[in-house]
């Protein structure tokens, strides 16, 4: 009668391991941010202009780019301008938005223009 209890208890308890593990591993995964050719020039587009949002541009040079080469070398290049090249931040209509030098601006475009001709060149 108790080797009957303490099968079904084990039974029960691998059953329980058994879904526990199934659900954790097949669960919905969160979303993630995933970067084109094509987000690429507006992130780029935005900087220049000067109307690129805070959060935005760090959003893009924190991020890690496993799935290409290029996007993380511009990604990285773009991290050294926010390091030599950020002047400030300015608050417009609740929004704050990143301030670049003028060398950081012109560092931004010369990016743009290299970055445009691969977006049209790989749509």
């Amino acid at each position: 009668m108790i080797l009957q209890i303490l099968i079904g208890t084990f039974v029960c308890f691998l059953l329980l391991v058994v879904l526990l593990v199934f659900f954790i591993k097949h669960k919905q995964r969160a979303p993630y941010y995933q970067l084109d050719a094509n987000g690429c020039v507006k992130v780029l587009r935005e900087a220049v202009e000067q109307r690129l949002l805070e959060r935005d541009w760090h959003v893009f040079i924190g991020m890690s780019v496993r799935y290409d080469q290029e996007i993380e070398a511009l990604r990285h290049e773009c991290a050294v301008i926010d390091e030599e090249c950020v002047v400030n931040t300015q608050c417009k209509d609740g929004k704050v938005y990143v301030v670049f030098s003028k060398q950081g601006i012109l560092r931004l475009k010369h990016l743009l223009d290299e970055w445009q001709h691969k977006a049209e060149y790989l749509a």
